[in-house]
């Protein structure tokens, strides 16, 4: 197992536990790998988001990272005191800033992106290219349903009984 030991095998039939579980040791080493750079892994993705999005807004950021607003204000105070990210007049809404990277912002993404991918790369090293594809394609479909959807195309009627 990659991190903290074998899985038990009354718990390796449930694939929730063993998301949970590998989600968490991935979590973990990637928070204690960005604590070099005083950074969180919510500060990962709102560096990534704001890259990728010039000029989003904190309401935008929060959308998209699932970051509750009130935490949201947080981690840009947090990104702006680090110099890693500046609030900026949004040109078509007086009431909200747009959220920019820095140059020091975007020199630390880079860094950490190389970390992340590195982490990245030891949690999948046991799969072949096809299967990390495959896993790939299959979390982007889980991440990507609801489960109140599912639940109900999957439900079938129990049969009748005479």
């Amino acid at each position: 197992m990659w991190d903290r030991g074998p899985i038990p095998g009354e718990l390796s039939q449930f694939p929730g536990y063993l998301m949970a579980r590998l989600g968490e040791s991935s979590r973990r080493r990637f928070a204690e790998a960005l604590e070099a750079d005083g950074l969180h892994p919510r500060d990962f993705g709102v560096l990534t988001m704001v890259a990728a999005m010039p000029g989003m807004t904190q309401q935008q950021l929060h959308e998209k990272t699932g970051i509750d607003p009130s935490s949201m204000v947080a981690v840009i105070d947090d990104l702006e005191g680090a110099g890693l990210a500046e609030r900026r007049p949004h040109p078509a809404d007086r009431r909200a800033r747009s959220i920019y990277l820095t140059p020091q912002g975007e020199e630390t993404l880079q860094r950490v992106r190389a970390v992340a991918a590195k982490l990245q790369a030891e949690l999948f090293a046991p799969l072949s290219a096809e299967e990390r594809r495959t896993l790939h394609d299959l979390l982007l479909k889980l991440a990507g349903s609801s489960p109140t959807a599912h639940t109900l195309a999957t439900e079938q009627p129990a049969p009748a009984t005479v």
